[in-house]
Order: C-alpha cells, then structure tokens, then sequence
C-alpha cells in the first residue's frame, strides 16, 4: 500500500514537471559525439519538433534544468534513481537503443504540446463501423506486404471487408483494385520517421488517400507526425490509444484501445478485423522464408527496398536487436510466435474463425491455412 502510494506520488510529480517543461528548448547531453553525430541530431530534431532549439549541455546543470534532455553515448542523465524522478530525459542514441524511434516521437508527443481526444476519435471510428456494417459483408480481407500480395490484383475482393497495411500505398493500380476500407501502419522508424523511407511511405499515403475514402488507424503516438503532414484528410485519421492487453478480438467501438503487442498484424489488422466481421481471411502474409533476410521478404511493388539502406544505417541498434545475426528469426519467434497462436486461439474460443489464403511460412499461420 505504501509504495503504491509512492508510486503515485512520484507519478502526480512527473506530469507536473513535464507539464511545465520548456519545451521549445531542447538540450543535448552527450558522450564522444562528433560533429556529424550532433549534426544527425539536429536534423531529426527539426523533423520532429519543428520550431525548437539544440544546445549542448553537463549532466548536472542539464538535470537541473526546466527543459527536455536528449541523451546520446550515454545511458543515464545521473544514474537510474535520479533519473526516476527528473521527467522529460530521451534516450535518442541509435546505436544503443533499439528504440530510439518510439523515443524521438515520445519528444514530438511532449513538444506539440497537443493531445488527441479520444472520446471524439472512437465517436469517428464508430460511425464510420457502424456505416459499413450496414453492407452486412459476412468477412474481412486483411492484407500483408509479403510477396503475395502482388498476386492479390487476380481476384475480386468486395465481397468482404477490407484492411491493408502501410507500404501497398506505392501501388497505386492494387490499391485501387482492393479499394481498402481501412488502412493501418505502427512502426516507428518504416513509417513515422525522419528517413526517406518513411516519408516516401507518408507521401504515397497521401495520394491513395485522396484517391478512396479508406480511414487510415495508427498508435496515437505517432499523431503530431501524421496530423502536421495528412492533416487536409483529418476527418479520416485515426489515432488510438495503446494498452497492455493481448486480446484481439475485442471490439475496438467499445474498447478503444489496441493491444501492446509488436506487430502490425495483432496490434491492428487483427483488431480492427474483428471489431468488422467473425471470419477473417489473410492474404500477404508469406513470412520467413529459409533464405530471406532481415524480418522477411515483400513484395516489391509495394515496398521501397532502394530505400531499406538508408533506413538501417538511421537506427542501427533497431535491426541488431530485431534480427540479430547469431537468431535471425528471433522477431518472427517473438511477434508471430506463441503469442499469436494464443491470442488466435483465445479468439477462436469466443467464436472468431481465421483462414490463411495461401502458404506461409508462418507455422501459426500455415496451420491455418485454406486447404479447398
């Protein structure tokens, strides 16, 4: 009971300091950083808080400070402890922290110095499921960015639902041809980020967009981005909240949350799937072939693989923890691994059936494959 109360203390203390932070000026407390390092930073500052100023600063005077900390070749401002109850200290360093890109939006959260309603987002959401129910389609098609997916132009999808993810948007003639209802994306660095991969993705998002009246859903961290650069399509964004909860299947126009889980597939596209329908066929999903790379192969057509490069050598630490080359399908393992299956089950438990449309290399997946 005690710490509880400690907890929450310390808790009220944080938001208020990060309440009454300067938040147009941004220090940077770093470790052998060269002139190109802080140079790096200063570039993706600009993308992510537009408007603010970088100045180098000691730990102790920068601890002491009213203002947001970034920290680079370092792990702490003064040492855990102190750190637990100084708010507003990002660990922005690419090369250690696999999650510097979460990071780098966490600061474009605190630095927009706005916040999203999501009383007002879920009533959007809502109306807009409650609109397509009345086609009363008995499925939903979920689409992935595996190498199958370029086959998808060979049939007609309209008898169902339909839910794509991210970098389809680069075909313009398979996205119309599915003429999606939703479109979701959740990663950090492929598509919220500084890098040109990312703003390619964001760019094609907004001519696709403009194309079909699908509703684009995405974590409600990564909003300052997507507002500031979609926002003429702001009445079909939306942003939800995310919480650490596995299931899969409950029905996000009651519960308007997405589950904190690593993947596109059971964070959104699942969700969003069977908040529309019971029966959910997969199509795009082809997993981790024995002689792929990184976390798998896409389908060209739908991806910007001339512009993978330039993305891993952005956040090195990423792929090093994601795909490390001692366990090369550790990610896999991890995001379509047992937890899926559970969450799978789970659903199918309460009534929801999956159908994989062709193989995969997905053992999660392939088990449920469509075998007619």
């Amino acid at each position: 009971m005690i710490r509880k109360k400690i907890h929450s203390i310390n808790n009220i203390f944080l938001a208020w300091q990060k309440a009454n932070l300067n938040k147009k000026n941004i220090l940077l407390v770093g470790s052998n950083l060269s002139p190109e390092d802080e140079s790096d930073i200063k570039n993706r500052l600009i993308f992510y808080c537009p408007g603010t100023s970088l100045a180098t600063s000691s730990s102790f005077w920068a601890y002491f400070s009213r203002k947001p900390v970034l920290l680079s070749g370092c792990t702490h401002l003064i040492n855990p402890r102190m750190d637990g109850i100084r708010a507003g200290i990002f660990n922005i360093d690419s090369h250690t922290n696999h999650a510097d890109g979460w990071v780098w939006s966490d600061l474009a959260v605190l630095c927009s110095g706005k916040s999203m309603d999501p009383v007002l987002t879920k009533k959007i959401f809502s109306k807009r499921i409650e609109l397509l129910k009345k086609e009363k389609l008995s499925k939903c098609y979920l689409f992935g960015t595996g190498p199958s997916l370029g086959k998808a132009d060979t049939r007609d999808w309209s008898d169902g639902y339909r839910v794509v993810c991210n970098t389809i948007v680069r075909n313009k003639s398979l996205w119309n041809h599915i003429d999606p209802h939703f479109i979701v994306a959740g990663d950090a660095i492929y598509h919220f980020g500084h890098t040109s991969f990312a703003k390619t993705f964001r760019q094609d998002l907004a001519l696709r967009l403009a194309e079909t009246d699908t509703y684009f859903l995405y974590p409600d961290l990564f909003d300052p981005i997507i507002q500031r650069e979609l926002n003429e399509f702001s009445e079909r964004l939306i942003p939800i909240p995310v919480r650490s909860r596995n299931q899969l299947d409950q029905d996000l126009t009651v519960t308007f949350t997405l589950p904190g889980l690593d993947n596109v597939l059971p964070l959104l596209l699942l969700p969003v799937g069977c908040t529309l329908s019971n029966n959910i066929f997969l199509w795009g999903f082809d997993g981790r072939a024995p002689d792929d790379t990184l976390f798998w192969s896409n389908s060209v057509t739908e991806s910007y693989p001339e512009l993978l490069d330039e993305l891993k050598k952005a956040h090195p630490a990423f792929f090093d923890h994601f795909v490390p080359r001692e366990d090369p399908y550790k990610y896999v393992k991890d995001v379509h691994g047992d937890i899926l299956e559970n969450c799978l089950t789970a659903a199918e438990k309460n009534g929801f059936h999956f159908t994989m449309m062709h193989h995969s290399w997905t053992p999660v997946l392939q088990k449920r494959v469509n075998n007619e």
